[in-house]
């Protein structure tokens, strides 16, 4: 796959990001399934599933650090 790449602006790993991405869109952002499918750990689903729907405990958090 690599050799295709070659003197595109763009890396493997970048693909892969951007295709985890737009299943998480398609499919509604399931962590379980973008696990399944990508074999990627829970924390790395949750971290792309957080794309669309942030965490709302999050703002929270930085509002007590205020």
């Amino acid at each position: 796959m690599y050799p295709l790449l070659k003197g595109l602006p763009v890396t493997a790993r970048r693909l892969r990001e951007d295709r985890i991405l737009e299943e998480a869109a398609a499919t509604g952002a399931d962590p379980q399934h973008l696990c399944a499918v990508f074999n990627i750990t829970p924390d790395t689903g949750l971290r792309y599933t957080r794309t669309f729907h942030p965490d709302p405990l999050s703002d929270r958090d930085q509002e007590d650090k205020l």
